[in-house]
């Protein structure tokens, strides 16, 4: 039955969008609509990221706060947005709703105390640039062949460095290459 609802929500969407909606309000306003939307989605996401990912990399606990809740509300909302469409719009006008803000969040608290009250962002995620780190405890790449593991943070680098001197190089010969005017036609 969900696979069905997947399935009937793109054809939906396209429908409502280009054949009622578009039909009602003509293509160029549509395209306008379609613009100001992704402008909004863009906003709203870039907002409430900034206070969902210090709680992402503490990891998710059951003891959510409101403010983080109405972020993970706004970011969907903002993905939806962003999704070209008159359906995924009106989903997301649905989330930014305060009495829907309630019903997630204690859906996402009933979720989390059945997962057993956290879950934590895998390995490099967390981190926030630490790609050398993996999940399951050791690198995929295995150990390298130059003796160091491939991505640790370091500032040594393995090579060779030899003096040169100005005798070492030889001489350029600087070559002086004259341009010709051309002639007055006058």
């Amino acid at each position: 039955m969900k696979a069905l609802l997947l399935l009937s929500l793109p054809i939906a969407e396209i429908y409502l969008t280009f054949f009622v909606v578009g039909k009602y309000v003509g293509g160029w306003m549509l395209l306008l609509w379609f613009v100001m939307a992704f402008m909004v989605g863009r906003q709203i996401m870039r907002g409430a990221t900034k206070v969902i990912m210090p709680q992402m990399q503490g990891g998710l606990t059951a003891d959510l706060n409101n403010n983080v809740l109405a972020a993970f509300c706004q970011a969907l909302a903002g993905f939806l947005f962003i999704i070209p469409g008159v359906l995924t719009d009106i989903l997301a006008i649905l989330l930014l709703l305060p009495p829907i803000q309630k019903l997630f969040h204690r859906q996402m608290q009933a979720t989390l105390q059945a997962r057993g009250g956290s879950f934590t962002m895998m390995g490099g995620l967390g981190g926030m640039g630490g790609f050398g780190q993996s999940p399951f405890g050791q690198s995929p790449f295995g150990q390298s062949p130059f003796g160091r593991e491939p991505f640790n943070d370091s500032n040594v680098v393995d090579g060779e460095a030899r003096d040169i001197t100005p005798q070492d190089v030889a001489p350029t010969e600087v070559k002086r290459i004259e341009v010709q005017k051309p002639a007055n036609d006058e």
